[in-house]
């Protein structure tokens, strides 16, 4: 008898060749299962209606009891100047150190070490690692997965199973070659033994065509998963940078609130000492001096409230800085001037940098390639299954050259009943691509919204300073008034307590209407995705219909 071997060349047996052309013939010829990807259009206007355009909105005067845009909303016009097109997030634009445009020396060194000891940025990242690890693990699909595994066993069988065949000696005789004579006796075991070793060497690999797609959709929606993953960094990171700025603005101008505070309080306690003299001189009432140490009190208490809440913030900052809130301590620095100016020229597309956005849309795109994987489990998969190696009863035996074996064929897996598993894997995927989609889209409103919010805060602020300084000196000059008029005994305390109250509180409130529109300003930085200094940008007076020249 011929005894089996292994051919030199497995591509030399026809049938091989067949057998693994077929399967690769169809992965190459044939179509992901599943719905393309296409984004969803979305309309975006290429302008707000409060930036800083000739047909920007302007803050009420309060003489107008319905605006231009409820106008033009109420009789169903289209706001003029705004056009609409396909929202195409731009995450990937670099964003630059944004913060660097207000020229504050401490806030660039407050942001950079908050990009290298916050522990949630530090958190995400991992998660981004992570993502992009399953994408590797999704493209291993497409590869063959060999191993070794070598193994011993050591088997009894029960002698009381059916047809079990003890093992026992058979003594035969043995003749000689002519076959006339008896030489001698041989002995050899019939049956099986109630014991078996097993000692294998085996090498095998095993290979899924990816004849409908499944394993692409797969790897397409590891790869939106890790975008969307990344653009959830960059949002955390944008997000960090504006609260770390806002808080410290919010510091700045506490400590000018202070400043005043300070200021008035001495005031409060020279009018203390000018009724308390008036008052032994027998020219003020007990009336009078009751209220000038009531307010210097009131104002004190004031000043260590705010003081308290200025501690907050700071230990606020030093947890975003990843240190602990005792070590972390903010020098007292008033805030003044006014915020950055605005570019000439703000497009809305600046929107489609924002993070978030462009993690909704990835998400969405994942969402859509999930729905091809639940519909490639309806399809059958051919796998194609191959072995080789050694195998032998005994180790003395395993490494002869009739020890070795080899395997190889397809292996088919069709589902035929899954109890509606399929059915409502199919369902839920599609479900999650359409909320995926609507987040999408609510996200881009919530964008717009941001932005519009912090352009007309910023408007709006400005034009309330600029009455609110007014206020100020008014206030002023009728305290100036009211004091002298207390000194030359024409009123009683009560004029100037009032006037120095109203006088206290147009200086506050001037402050914090500058601190928020320092924070305002973060607001629109951050609303927009980032800074805008490293961005396109018209120049000033050009054509405003002539789209603008990028910068790298």
């Amino acid at each position: 008898m011929k005894e089996a071997s292994f051919p030199k060349n497995l591509w030399e047996e026809p049938f091989l060749r067949r057998l693994l052309f077929v399967p690769l013939a169809l992965a190459l010829s044939s179509c992901a299962v599943g719905p393309d990807y296409h984004r969803p259009a979305v309309e975006t206007p290429l302008a707000f209606k409060w930036g800083n355009s000739p047909n920007a909105e302007k803050p009420s005067t309060g003489q107008d009891n319905v605006s231009v845009i409820e106008q033009q909303t109420a009789s169903g016009k289209r706001l003029e100047g705004i056009r609409w097109k396909k929202a195409l997030p731009q995450d990937a634009i670099a964003k630059g150190e944004w913060w660097k445009i207000f020229k504050d020396p401490l806030l660039d060194q407050l942001e950079a070490q908050l990009l290298v000891g916050n522990q949630q940025l530090k958190g995400i990242y991992a998660q981004v690692v992570e993502a992009r690890s399953l994408v590797t693990q999704s493209l291993s699909n497409f590869f063959p997965h060999i191993g070794f595994y070598p193994f011993y066993s050591r088997l009894r069988f029960s002698q009381n199973q059916p047809f079990f065949f003890l093992q026992h000696p058979v003594v035969s005789p043995v003749f000689n070659p002519a076959g006339t004579q008896q030489i001698g006796f041989t002995q050899f075991q019939v049956g099986l033994p109630i014991y078996w070793n097993e000692w294998a060497l085996p090498l095998a690999a095993s290979y899924e065509a990816d004849i409908w797609g499944r394993y692409r959709r797969e790897l397409e929606a590891a790869k939106a998963s890790a975008q969307a993953t990344q653009a959830a960094y960059e949002s955390l990171l944008l997000t960090l940078h504006a609260e770390l700025a806002t808080d410290y603005f919010s510091i700045r101008y506490i400590d000018a609130q202070l400043a005043v505070y300070r200021y008035m309080i001495d005031v409060f306690r020279d009018n203390l000492y000018l009724v308390q003299s008036r008052y032994d001189g027998g020219l003020a009432n007990e009336l009078d001096l009751a209220r000038a140490k009531t307010d210097l009190a009131n104002l004190q208490s004031q000043y260590i409230g705010l003081e308290n809440t200025r501690a907050q913030i700071e230990n606020a900052i030093a947890v975003l800085l990843g240190k602990p809130a005792s070590s972390v301590k903010i020098a007292s620095h008033p805030i003044s001037g006014s915020p950055p100016v605005l570019p000439e020229y703000l497009p809305s597309d600046l929107l489609q940098r924002r993070p978030d956005v462009a993690q909704a849309e990835r998400q969405m795109a994942a969402a859509n390639a999930d729905i091809g994987v639940a519909l490639g489990a309806f399809f059958p998969s051919v796998n194609l299954l191959a072995s080789v190696g050694l195998l032998s009863s005994t180790v003395e035996m395993l490494f002869n050259g009739s020890s070795r074996f080899w395997t190889l064929g397809p292996f088919v897996s069709l589902p035929i009943f899954e109890g509606g598993q399929l059915v409502a894997g199919l369902q839920q995927a599609k479900a999650a691509y359409q909320a995926a989609v609507a987040n999408y889209r609510q996200g881009v409103l919530v964008a717009f919204q941001d932005v519009e919010n912090a352009l007309a805060a910023l408007k709006i602020l400005e034009a309330q300073q600029e009455a609110q300084q007014r206020t100020v000196a008014f206030a002023k000059d009728q305290f100036d008034v009211s004091l002298v008029r207390f000194k030359e005994g024409l009123v009683n305390y009560i004029e100037v307590d009032t006037t120095e109250q109203v006088w206290l509180n147009a200086q506050l409130l001037n402050l914090q209407i500058l601190g928020e529109r320092f924070i305002a300003t973060v607001a629109l930085i951050r609303a927009l995705g980032g800074g805008w200094e490293d961005y396109s940008m018209r120049p000033v007076g050009a054509n405003p219909k002539k789209k603008p020249a990028s910068k790298s």
